[in-house]
């Protein structure tokens, strides 16, 4: 019998969209309290390839991130050093195409979902569009929270056109 019900799929899109506010929102103190202490947040190198599967250079990343590195990202955000998003970015996060499959066991998940971000910086009338699709590994608690254990980022882009990934994904 699986382990997804209508209440575990109800739960994970509700997280994912309160992220998306969160995020959109810079709340980036309430959204990492999203996370688990052992999170892995990670966007793996893309590189155009014949086939799919030489996409994505072994060991290779754009990021590569545990809690601790996501804390420091956070303390230089409230910085005069963070000068990539001194002013900033105005952003709108919308996730959707979410497929729910049971992972691991232990009330832990495995989240597909697609990433449209939408990203505009200072007076510019320039805008940035980030496509990606998201494999995330999401825990409910025995309170019913959410955790976010893992998350993997896969750009649409191999050359990315936008300057910076300071916000997260």
């Amino acid at each position: 019998m699986s382990a997804i019900t209508p209440a575990v799929e109800y739960a994970i899109r509700q997280f994912l969209g309160r992220e998306a506010m969160l995020l959109d929102n810079g709340r980036l103190d309430d959204w990492v309290n999203l996370l688990d202490e052992g999170i892995l947040y990670e966007i793996p190198l893309r590189i155009s390839a014949r086939k799919q599967e030489d996409q994505f250079p072994k060991g290779a990343f754009r990021m590569h991130e545990d809690m601790a590195m996501i804390r420091k990202r956070l303390e230089r955000m409230g910085t005069s050093e963070n000068w990539a998003e001194d002013p900033a970015s105005r952003t709108v996060r919308t996730v959707g195409s979410i497929f729910v499959e049971e992972d691991e066991g232990g009330g832990i998940f495995r989240v597909h979902s697609a990433l449209s971000l939408y990203r505009q910086r200072a007076l510019d009338r320039a805008y940035e569009w980030i496509p990606a699709r998201r494999i995330d590994r999401i825990r409910i608690e025995a309170s019913g929270e959410c955790r976010l254990v893992r998350r993997t980022i896969i750009l649409a882009e191999t050359i990315l056109q936008t300057p910076n990934l300071a916000v997260f994904l």
